[in-house]
């Protein structure tokens, strides 16, 4: 693989009073109930962001720039490094910069619309890897983990559509969660066969021009994705879309080998979180993804933020 490989992380303060106060200006003045797209654990944070920078500097040091992506505030890992070797590694890209032409849909607390201009950020690297703030990396990483001969890695599963499965006309279908809506809805733009990959809660790897190929030949899709303020059922998800373009375009190649845990701190008892931290040390893990951090039990929050000190190291000058 040659050229430069990048980082892009989003990220946003929920607790920044500024933010509380553009977003509850937009729900009360247009008469909205807070949606849960908009639940305040979508925003607030735990310090996620410092050991997912800190991840990436230790563990995958090849990466070239990390971009964390803004609306006008600053982490606090960007003070810490700033006096030592990686401060020239790190970027903060205001959404200013991204919507650029199209700064009337901001702000936006809607991560499927900030997901649709990634491709815009000024510098980035043609081949990139795109992090929510609450994934990280938890072991060593190669950039032939991400691309294979400019090809993107995907991690997931091949599925079928959910109005494409067969079923005896007595069977009652079940619900499909909005997540697996928005995959399969995405999919869609781009194949009409049975079946569509489901993309786990990793880091992805995406290429620039896949992205910029997509919308620059569909600017309806892409407008559409940016009108909205927060999640809407019309939208489409970026990454997905991303894939299945690249996979029909044969730039794009399936390898589980590495694996990931998910652990969702507000629902999962202490029992099970200690589970999956255990499983989390298999050598073929190498992704871990804390959701929901601020709405963890303080006891929990505690072991959860010790395992993940011991396994990413602070960084010196």
């Amino acid at each position: 693989m040659n050229g430069p490989i990048d980082a892009v992380i989003t990220w946003v303060d929920g607790y920044d009073a500024h933010h509380q106060q553009k977003l509850n200006h937009y729900l009360t003045t247009h008469g909205l109930l807070r949606p849960e797209s908009a639940a305040a654990t979508r925003f607030n944070q735990c310090g996620e962001i410092g050991f997912c920078v800190r991840a990436i500097l230790h563990f995958a040091p090849w990466i070239r720039t990390i971009h964390i992506v803004t609306d006008n505030q600053t982490p606090d890992i960007i003070k810490e490094l700033s006096t030592t070797f990686f401060r020239h590694k790190l970027n903060i890209v205001d959404h200013q910069v991204i919507f650029a032409g199209f700064t009337d849909y901001l702000p936006t607390f809607n991560s499927l619309t900030i997901e649709s201009v990634l491709w815009r950020i000024p510098n980035l690297a043609e081949h990139f890897i795109y992090f929510n703030d609450d994934c990280f990396l938890i072991r060593p990483v190669k950039p032939e983990d991400f691309f294979r001969n400019s090809a993107m890695v995907m991690r997931g599963s091949w599925k079928t559509f959910s109005d494409k499965r067969w079923r005896l006309p007595f069977m009652r279908s079940k619900p499909v969660p909005p997540h697996r809506l928005t995959q399969e809805k995405s999919a869609q733009c781009i194949t009409d066969k049975r079946h569509y990959f489901y993309l786990e809660h990793l880091p992805f790897a995406l290429k620039k021009s896949t992205m910029a190929a997509f919308f620059e030949q569909h600017p309806q899709i892409w407008q559409q994705n940016l009108v909205h303020r927060f999640r809407h059922p019309t939208q489409i998800w970026s990454v997905s879309v991303a894939y299945h373009w690249a996979f029909k375009h044969k730039q794009a190649l399936v390898d589980n080998t590495l694996h990931g845990i998910t652990i969702h701190s507000q629902f999962h008892s202490k029992a099970k979180i200690l589970r999956r931290l255990q499983r989390a040390k298999a050598p073929n893990v190498a992704f871990l993804c804390l959701q929901s951090l601020d709405t963890c039990q303080t006891n929990l929050l505690e072991i959860i933020l010790n395992w993940l000190n011991e396994r990413i190291p602070h960084l010196g000058v």
